[in-house]
């Protein structure tokens, strides 16, 4: 280790290229932790999803629902939005700027729907469970649930105005279902 830290000292202009390179890892926040408790407090998570009931299950998921949508409904999100709009329906980036900046203020129902088919991801809508005879435990459905969020905590849109005339990625606001998910909505 010490030979290594004598290296960087002596060759000053690696060490800055290689925490530059960094930078831009350190400066992107990790997406925050889905808190512990968007989940009813009633709801037992060693019980099974069949077993919750109709009404356990309806609050369970509204719950999920209504924790992803307070969430996730952020200007972040708003934005990405509007910028994949703006670029697929303006010509040069000052209006690309311009309509984004309409958009945040006032979102147009085409953008509206887009952020629904964004949130809609992350649900027990998404995971099409038949919830009577589902065996798996509240616990693997809330794991799952969770998973999602942290993935569209992570949607990014690597765009900006300046790539006006490329095409937007028709996906770029898709997340992928997760094997554990994938295994709940099997079993259920």
């Amino acid at each position: 280790m010490g030979s290594l830290s004598r290296e960087f000292m002596t060759k000053p202009c690696l060490a800055l290229m290689l925490l530059a390179a960094c930078a831009s890892d350190v400066d992107r926040p990790e997406p925050p932790d889905p808190p512990d408790d968007w989940l009813p407090s009633d709801i037992d998570v060693d019980t099974t999803v069949d077993k919750l009931g109709a009404a356990g299950f309806a609050k369970l998921c509204g719950a999920f629902e209504d924790y992803v949508r307070d969430m996730f409904r952020s200007n972040r999100l708003i934005q990405l939005a509007c910028t994949a709009d703006a670029l697929e329906t303006t010509t040069d980036a000052v209006a690309c700027g311009d309509s984004v900046n309409a958009c945040i203020n006032m979102v147009p129902p085409a953008v509206e729907s887009q952020l629904e088919q964004i949130l809609d991801q992350a649900g027990c809508t998404a995971l099409d469970i038949t919830q009577t005879g589902c065996q798996s435990k509240v616990s693997a459905l809330k794991s799952c649930l969770d998973a999602l969020s942290e993935q569209l905590a992570r949607i990014e849109l690597q765009a900006t105005c300046a790539a006006i005339g490329s095409p937007v990625p028709e996906d770029w606001w898709m997340i992928d279902l997760l094997a554990a998910c994938m295994e709940i909505s099997d079993d259920c």
